[in-house]
């Protein structure tokens, strides 16, 4: 076993600090909080320059080595020929999909070039699928032991389920969808490993397209407080609730569906139900309903635990999206019974009826909300399975050992339990 402090280098699209900023920072500030005890860490973090940005930098660096920002190309101006030739890369089939690109972003290449020179790492780890093409440019100038990205959610899954269109003609749609199987699929043969978060993203990209043994998962664990956190706010009650970053529009979308399709017909039966809607950065839209009768919006809140606890039920609709969903993971581990759909179990594998309740119409929500809030012993019982759940499967120590030993092959394998068939947890198996 290798136990020698080794130098890691991380690469990210935002700033992974705040814990809660986004999905990334939940998934990567306690991966980087446990390899800066025990490796060297350096961070490339391509920033927008805000002031809120730079000030959640400062708050990485007694982490950190290092921390190089690069300028998000995205964000500069660029001339009509810069923009044509982006689009015309576009036409070819063997670039990458317009999706996970930005005009001139060989800046990206070029600043990752200067800020690693003279370096050298045991392991990289590139976070997300944006921009990444300009780091694999930038590879052969990099004096790297191995190279891994860490996809989180497939991008090949979240083109197919992806609400929103790109172009105006379906067509070019679908060829983005095909050119963004075949991409992840090359960058999969090109790397050392990729990484998931779920097995339902790991195998998102047919077998055909690359090699299912450079696929491995290794999902969020669960950011509880010291002890368990027992304080409960105030909220009416009867409640149903939802917990999520309110700016992502999955979120966005299954609000607005909860509201209309399950709260507003249930209401009408039973007038002192209340909507609790938890988290940051709500959209003009999710504000306007904390206007409704009936309707609380927190916005951000200094401690979700106390408000997660004032939840009768959690209903979760998610209707697209990919990935581990740590909200319902944050229900379950507080004890609260959730409802949600196969999308919203991905990746946690809870067995319905026993662990949560799983729906799929308008009707089915309606009936299962009022069903657990009709029932409190049934409430207490399906949370203790949903805590069980959580407490066996999303421990953080098991899964950052995990990732050390995958990233730095410096600790003894471990199997945390990844699944109900005890699949190890940073190997896609070769299921198909």
């Amino acid at each position: 076993m290798d136990t020698r402090k080794k130098r890691m280098l991380l690469g990210f699209k935002s700033v992974p600090f705040p814990l809660r900023a986004d999905g990334v920072a939940v998934r990567y500030l306690p991966i980087i909080e446990y390899m800066a005890r025990r490796h060297e860490v350096d961070l490339i973090v391509i920033s927008n320059g805000g002031a809120e940005e730079l000030r959640n930098l400062d708050g990485l660096r007694s982490y950190c080595r290092k921390i190089v920002v690069l300028q998000d190309p995205r964000l500069s101006h660029k001339n009509m020929l810069t923009k044509c030739k982006t689009y015309a890369n576009f036409l070819l089939p063997w670039t990458p999909p317009l999706s996970v690109v930005a005009h001139d972003g060989s800046m990206v290449t070029r600043g990752i070039v200067e800020a690693t020179r003279g370096e050298q790492y045991d392991a990289m780890v590139w976070v997300g699928g944006d921009l990444l093409s300009y780091l694999v440019d930038a590879l052969p100038s990099m004096s790297v032991g191995k190279i891994f990205i860490d996809f989180i959610d497939s991008p090949f899954l979240w083109a197919t389920r992806r609400k929103e269109k790109l172009f105006r003609f379906k067509l070019l749609d679908l060829y983005e969808q095909w050119k963004t199987c075949r991409w992840e699929g090359d960058v999969i043969r090109k790397v050392d490993g990729t990484i998931y978060i779920s097995r339902v993203d790991a195998e998102a990209v047919p077998s055909g397209h690359a090699p299912m043994d450079k696929r491995h998962v290794v999902p969020n664990g669960i950011n509880i407080p010291s002890g368990v956190n027992t304080e409960r706010v105030s909220l009416p009650s009867p409640n149903i609730g939802f917990l999520g970053t309110m700016g992502y529009p999955p979120n966005i979308e299954a609000v607005e569906w909860l509201y209309k399709e399950v709260f507003v017909p249930l209401r009408k039966i039973h007038p002192d139900l209340t909507l609790v809607v938890i988290g940051r950065y709500p959209s003009q839209s999710i504000r306007d309903l904390g206007e409704k009768p009936g309707v609380i919006v927190t916005g951000g809140v200094d401690d979700i635990w106390p408000y997660i606890n004032g939840i009768d039920v959690f209903l979760f609709p998610l209707l697209r999206g990919a990935g581990l969903k740590n909200k319902i993971l944050e229900a379950m581990y507080a004890g609260r019974p959730v409802v949600t759909t196969e999308i919203g179990n991905e990746g946690i594998d809870a067995i319905p009826g026993q662990e949560f309740v799983l729906c799929r119409t308008p009707e089915d929500f309606r009936r299962e909300a009022m069903r657990l809030l009709d029932s409190p012993e049934e409430r207490i019982r399906m949370g203790n399975l949903g805590y069980a759940l959580v407490k066996e499967k999303f421990s953080w120590a098991p899964i950052l050992s995990a990732y050390e030993n995958l990233t730095l092959g410096t600790v003894p394998a471990s199997d945390p339990g990844c699944n109900r068939k005890k699949d190890s947890l940073v190997s896609a198996g070769g299921s198909n």
